[in-house]
């Protein structure tokens, strides 16, 4: 049997909030993508959606930084040209009822969305785009992220916010609202040396925005609760498989024997096995 294709692990000090995230929901999984350096057999749409979106986020705001004025239709052909540009060979849908076209129709009407209810009245400034934050924690962690968007409002409040394309708002867990954009608002306190931000998400299916307040001693919090959460997934020695709806999504479902794939989101599973065939188990 063959083995997956690599690329080099993740350096063990190192630890993003997905790294985290990834721990939280399978160890399993996060050991074979984090300390094996294996990558995942397939890509799924949805996350596709949302990096295609995401660029044409960053290229709206940057457009305006530079004194242009992207409309609707500007925007939605950008959404276009990327979404049929670079059509990846391992793109999963796993859903296997659906079709690419139902999720195109999905992005260009987030966009339009966002323009009428959003961009087109923004008057905040954009300080940074996709800014990459890395901070000590420990001499063994470093907390590394990239905060979507980084402004200020129109009465000069720092803001960082993260823009989502999942179906459902996220709650005060820590791994759903709880601790990514907090996290990204702490390091932009110190960046930008502020008291406090704004820590903020975009829904855009739902044209919705949360948003949470950081102050100094909040920063202090987030960061050290991060810290302790890296140092207990560095520490550990057991990576057991949690399975469940997600391993539908994840690309290592079919070398995982306890992953649980209904038959109705097997898309991803059969891509991977019609491209890369029997595959050992790490």
């Amino acid at each position: 049997m063959s083995q997956l294709p690599s690329h080099r692990p993740t350096p063990k000090n190192q630890f993003s909030f997905s790294r985290l995230k990834s721990f939280d929901q399978c160890p399993f999984k996060y050991r074979l993508r984090y300390l094996k350096g294996l990558k995942e057999a397939f890509r799924s749409i949805e996350s596709y959606l949302g990096n295609t979106v995401h660029d044409v986020l960053e290229w709206m705001y940057e457009e305006r930084r530079n004194g242009a004025s992207p409309d609707e239709t500007a925007i939605v052909e950008r959404f276009d040209e990327g979404w049929r540009e670079d059509w990846p060979e391992d793109l999963a849908i796993v859903r296997i009822d659906d079709g690419p076209d139902t999720y195109f129709r999905v992005g260009r009407e987030m966009l339009k969305i966002f323009v009428s209810d959003v961009f087109d009245k923004d008057r905040s400034e954009t300080l940074a785009l996709e800014e990459r934050y890395s901070t000590p924690l420990s001499d063994r962690i470093v907390f590394t992220g990239f905060a979507d968007r980084v402004g200020r409002t129109t009465k000069g409040k720092l803001f960082v916010i993260d823009y989502k394309t999942s179906k459902r708002a996220g709650d005060s867990t820590e791994f759903s609202e709880g601790l990514q954009a907090p996290l990204y608002a702490a390091c932009a306190l110190e960046k930008y040396k502020e008291d406090s931000a704004l820590a903020g998400y975009h829904y855009l299916r739902l044209g919705i925005s949360n948003w949470h307040q950081v102050d100094q001693a909040r920063a202090r919090q987030l960061l050290e609760r991060f810290k302790n959460l890296a140092e207990a997934a560095l520490d550990t020695t057991e990576f057991p498989a949690k399975p469940g709806i997600l391993c539908a999504w994840c690309g290592f479902n079919h070398i995982c024997t306890f992953a649980e794939v209904p038959e109705a989101f097997s898309g991803g599973r059969k891509l991977a096995q019609e491209n890369m065939g029997e595959f050992s188990t790490p």
